[in-house]
């Protein structure tokens, strides 16, 4: 909750530097885990928070005991969806004055709501998808690590759990189901994805899953898993080898290589785009082909940074993404691994802590 506070602080000074009279943060479009970031409740169809005046968190009948219980604002229920256009312009219009200037995730809300709410609310809306939301949801605060550090685990125990379940015959489906258990049985509240198991040839689908195939001696084994605890999300992925294969064992050492190659250069100050560009090129200097993905992504609902060919992101402390190269091969197999990653004021911290070679 301190840390929830702290967002809710973060973003009213930013309100005030971008001389905004309110802030309308839409639910829906990812906004869950984020609003859990500032209320602890990932439900609610729209916060109002007023410059001057009282937050309100909004939600329909069926989030409104959860959200009485999970969020520090003050909860106002919508009877109906027919009802939220009124109740939400009629609370917010009570701060307003005409002309006023609403910051608002305008990406969130479709061609319709849009021309109704523009024509309801006393003021014009202001798009702060491209500036307030990724300056307050930029990544953790530093004595929030702990928090992510306890989901890392989980996400090792779980790829733990597949790794040693691993055995000719066994199915994609159990596997899975191994992985859940272990991370469940360790205290996993929920899973942010469904846990991915793909074997043999399938292992070559970016994002495959547990499917009634079972596992030969000699394949690959790919697993991606998000146990989530209080809305933090750790992802990791490892790729086993069941057995031995020179050809497969190259695979997850370009692939180890790569990875490594990235996490060496993350510090304050890094390129993105030239993080992306490093794994791509150990990649090619082992004779691997470009993978077709983004290395990384920001986690728990954070907004940056994007790790990507494209990225015009800076890493700054407090920034927390994964790495993920990828190699895919159709109809052999393919190989990826992911490290969930913390950058500090001086250099990183590599959160998930499984061997990605056995």
């Amino acid at each position: 909750m301190d840390f929830n506070k702290r967002r809710y602080a973060h973003l009213k000074r930013q309100m005030e530097e971008h001389e905004l009279d309110m802030v309308w943060l839409v639910g829906g479009a990812g906004m869950g885990p984020r609003l859990q970031r500032l209320t602890g409740s990932t439900s609610g169809t729209a916060v109002i928070i007023p410059i001057d005046g009282d937050p309100a968190h909004f939600v329909y009948g069926v989030d409104y005991n959860s959200t009485l219980d999970e969020s520090w604002l003050p909860v106002k229920l919508i009877e109906s969806r027919s009802a939220a256009l009124h109740a939400i312009t009629k609370y917010a219009n009570g701060y307003l004055k005409d002309g006023a200037r609403i910051g608002v995730n305008l990406g969130s809300l479709n061609h319709s709501s849009y021309a109704s709410y523009s024509k309801e609310l006393r003021g014009d809306l202001v798009d702060i998808s491209g500036d307030i939301i990724p300056e307050v949801w930029f990544g953790l605060y530093p004595d929030e690590v702990k928090f992510h550090r306890t989901v890392s685990k989980l996400a090792d125990i779980g790829c733990s759990a597949v790794r040693e379940a691993m055995r000719p015959g066994i199915t994609e489906t159990d596997l899975a189901a191994e992985a859940n258990y272990a991370m469940q049985r360790n205290g996993a509240e929920t899973f942010s994805f469904q846990t991915i198991v793909s074997t043999g040839e399938r292992s070559a689908y970016s994002h495959g899953w547990p499917t009634p195939r079972k596992l030969k001696d000699g394949e690959f084994v790919l697993v991606d898993l998000g146990p989530t605890i209080g809305g933090y999300a750790a992802d990791e992925t490892r790729t086993y080898l069941l057995g031995s294969d020179a050809n497969k064992e190259k695979m997850l050492e370009a692939m180890d290589k790569a990875v490594q190659a990235v996490i060496d250069k993350v510090r304050p100050g890094a390129s993105c785009r030239e993080l992306d560009a490093i794994s791509r090129r150990v990649l090619n200097e082992h004779g691997f082909p470009d993978y077709m993905h983004s290395l990384g992504h920001p986690l728990s609902g954070f907004v940056t940074p994007m790790i990507s060919k494209t990225s015009k992101d800076i890493l700054k402390p407090g920034h927390l993404f994964t790495v993920e190269p990828g190699i895919y091969i159709p109809g052999y197999g393919g190989v990826r691994m992911e490290e969930n990653v913390v950058v500090t004021e001086d250099g990183y911290e590599k959160l998930t802590r499984g061997p990605r070679l056995l």
